[in-house]
């Protein structure tokens, strides 16, 4: 039965295909019904972009608009995709013909509650991660919304996981730990894509999938090997340094802790790379401050607050480290910016 949907049904996950051009790791494709007249906007999303599934709204109904951004990468693909209203299936007849085998992890985007079947039935929220499994009948309903999603093909999945991945199909994964940075950095390569060079897509699309490899290593149960993939929990380690570096307890071992790892191998994740674990915490402080300082919404604020507020107890180690970044004492950072001299310190 057709959707009483009123937009495009359009698949929220597809990359591109049908002669899509290969333009490499970290190299954008891009998909947009944009100057496509409205009663052709289905065909040429179906032929362009809609592979896997099949729309459930027939194609005089539809009149409104999507995009997509693919980005190939060597474990995985990434695609962001935003559309008004989707009601799409693919059943058992649709994976009879196309043989599709891959394995995707979506990142639900801003919109209303999505109707999710797959094995089971979900209702899904705005920042959910759920698995789903193409050679399966998958059956989504959403609204007009968003989302971000990892492709990764059957074969290198189950590689790279040592084992069967079949049981992940339709699993919701936890809002914490690893599954919350991993939303986290997905987010932030959606936005950041079109700044960063295709190496730097590249590199951080390698960060993406081995974090979802670390965070699907947990709902499978198996034995966690984090050295495995060291990328993903650097990347890991760097979201939850500059989250909470403000906080003054932050220290190695805290960071440990938040990414289900030893210290031990947190240091060898670190072994090698510019700064150390303790040297990234201060320096991310350090630089967290010097943004307030040069803020001029934040010039009425008392430097010791601002350091206070940054994770630091103590004003000489905070103007020590400070001169030692910045070649300057933090007063004079803040008159060099420009930014209105704070008034005098409080006495006590």
């Amino acid at each position: 039965m057709a959707s009483q949907s009123k937009g495009p049904a359009l698949d929220r996950a597809s990359p591109p295909g049908n002669g899509a051009i290969d333009v490499g790791p970290g190299g954008p494709t891009e998909r947009s019904t944009c100057g496509i007249q409205p009663k052709e906007r289905l065909d040429y999303w179906r032929h362009a972009v809609l592979h896997r599934a099949e729309p459930l709204i027939p194609a005089e109904e539809t009149r409104s608009s999507g995009r997509m951004t693919h980005i190939a990468g060597r474990d995985c693909d990434f695609v962001d995709h935003a559309s008004d209203a989707i009601h799409t299936r693919r059943d058992l007849r649709r994976l009879r013909r196309d043989d599709c085998d891959e394995i995707i992890v979506s990142l639900v985007g801003r919109g209303g509650f999505t109707h999710y079947s797959h094995l089971i039935r979900h209702k899904l929220r705005d920042g959910d991660l759920c698995v789903s499994d193409v050679s399966r009948p998958i059956e989504p309903d959403r609204p007009r919304h968003r989302d971000i999603t990892l492709t990764f093909r059957r074969a290198r999945l189950a590689e790279l996981l040592d084992g069967d991945v079949s049981t992940l199909a339709g699993k919701v994964l936890p809002r914490n730990g690893m599954s919350a940075l991993l939303s986290s950095h997905m987010r932030l390569l959606a936005l950041e894509a079109a700044r960063l060079s295709p190496a730097e897509r590249a590199a951080a699309l390698e960060a993406a999938a081995q974090m979802a490899l670390l965070a699907l290593q947990a709902v499978l149960r198996r034995p966690t090997e984090p050295e495995r993939f060291p990328h993903g929990l650097y990347a890991a380690a760097l979201a939850v340094i500059r989250q909470e570096c403000r906080a003054p307890d932050l220290d190695p071992a805290a960071v440990a802790i938040a990414l289900g790892c030893s210290r031990a191998t947190l240091y060898r994740i670190f072994a090698g790379r510019e700064a150390s674990v303790s040297e990234t915490i201060w320096g991310e402080r350090l630089e967290h401050a010097c943004r307030i300082l040069t803020a001029p919404e934040q010039a009425g604020d008392y430097i010791s607050d601002i350091a206070f507020r940054c994770g630091f107890i103590d004003m000489p180690t905070f103007n020590r480290m400070f001169k030692r970044r910045f070649g300057r004492t933090p007063g004079e950072m803040r008159h060099q910016s420009g930014a209105p001299a704070e008034p005098a310190e409080p006495h006590a």
